[in-house]
C-alpha cells in the first residue's frame, strides 16, 4: 500500500496561535488525515517484520526500506494522534520476538536517516512545529475533548438499550440535539459498536477478532512449520503473521479514538489476515 505524498491536504487553523498562518497535514484520497494515519499503520507494521527477515542481499531488501521509510515519512505528516497510538501498540507487538533486529543496521539506518530529514525540518521551522505540536498534544482543545466526550454516551445507551443499543447508524440522529450536527460521528469505533449495537453487539465483534487473531496465530506456527520443512516460502509466512497481527492490534488501538474499522480497506486487510494460513497451508501438505 503506497499512497503518494501529492494525493491531497487537509487545511487547518491553529486557533490563531500562529498568526493566522494555515497548517497543512497529508490525507491522500481518504478526505481526513487522521483516517490516513491510522490507515498506513497496517503497510508500515505488516512489511516490517519482513522487511527485518530478508536476507541482507535480496533484491527487494532496500527498495522495502525505501518504502517503509517513505511511508513513515508521510504518516508523521498527516499528524494524526491516532495514528502514532496505533503504531506504538502495534510496534509493542513486534518489540518480542523482532528485539534482536531493532538493533541491527538494517533497522537503524532506515530509520537515522528519516530522523535526519526530520531534524533538519524541524530546525528551519522551529517555531512553527513547537506551537503546532504543543496544539496537537494538548489534552485541553475541542478536538481532544470531543474523543472523550463521546464515551459518555455508553452508560445512557447500556441504561436504555443494553443487548441491541439504537440501531446501526442512528448514533447521530440520537445525539444531533447534543451535538448540532445530522452526520456526527462517535469518534470511537468501539462506542459506535456499544452504542449503535449494545452488549450483544460488543461481544460479537470481540469474538469475531479473537478467531482473527487465532488464525494468525496459526499462521505463524504454519510459518514455523515450513521453515522446519525447508520449504523457500517459509521464512516469510511467520514475520507476515507476525506483521499482520501487530497491525490489527494497531487498528483496534487507534480506533479507540477514531473510526477506521468500519471502512473497506480494514475488510480488505481481514481478508489477507485470514487467507494466509489458507494460502500458504497447502505448501505444508505437498
Amino acid at each position: 500500500m503506497l499512497v503518494p505524498l501529492t494525493g491531497g491536504a487537509s487545511r487547518i487553523s491553529v486557533f490563531g496561535i500562529i498568526g493566522g498562518s494555515n497548517i497543512y497535514r497529508v490525507n491522500a484520497l481518504t478526505g481526513d488525515p487522521n483516517h490516513f494515519g491510522v490507515m498506513l499503520a497496517v503497510p508500515l507494521l505488516a512489511l516490517t517484520p519482513v522487511y527485518l527477515r530478508l536476507p541482507r542481499r535480496h533484491r527487494l531488501k532496500w527498495p522495502l526500506a525505501a518504502v517503509l521509510a517513505f511511508l513513515l515519512l508521510v504518516d508523521i505528516a498527516t499528524f494524526s494522534r491516532s495514528g502514532g497510538v496505533g503504531l506504538i501498540a502495534g510496534a509493542l507487538v513486534l518489540v518480542v520476538p523482532y528485539r534482536r533486529f531493532f538493533r541491527s543496521k538494517q533497522f537503524l539506518v532506515p530509520l537515522g536517516a528519516l530522523a535526519v530529514v526530520l531534524l533538519g525540518v524541524l530546525y528551519t521551522h522551529s517555531h512553527f512545529f513547537e506551537t503546532f505540536l504543543g496544539q496537537r498534544f494538548s489534552t485541553n482543545g475541542r478536538s481532544t475533548s470531543a474523543h472523550f466526550a463521546v464515551y459518555d454516551f455508553i452508560g445512557q445507551i447500556l441504561h436504555m438499550h443494553p443487548l441491541l443499543g439504537l440501531g446501526n447508524n442512528n448514533f447521530a440522529v440520537y445525539y444531533e440535539f447534543v451535538t448540532g450536527k445530522a452526520n456526527f460521528g462517535a469518534h470511537s469505533y468501539w462506542v459506535a459498536v456499544v452504542v449503535e449495537s449494545g452488549l450483544l453487539g460488543l461481544v460479537l465483534w470481540i469474538l469475531f477478532l479473537r478467531y482473527v487473531f487465532v488464525r494468525l496465530l496459526a499462521a505463524r506456527r504454519l510459518g514455523r512449520l515450513l521453515d522446519r520443512l525447508g520449504d523457500a516460502e517459509g521464512p516469510h509466512v511467520r514475520p507476515l503473521a507476525y506483521g499482520l497481527t501487530a497491525a490489527l492490534v494497531g487498528t483496534i488501538a487507534a480506533n479507540f479514538f477514531y473510526l477506521t474499522m468500519q471502512f473497506y480497506y480494514f475488510y480488505a486487510f481481514l481478508a489477507f489476515a485470514l487467507a494466509l494460513p489458507v494460502v500458504f497451508g497447502a505448501r505444508a501438505r505437498e
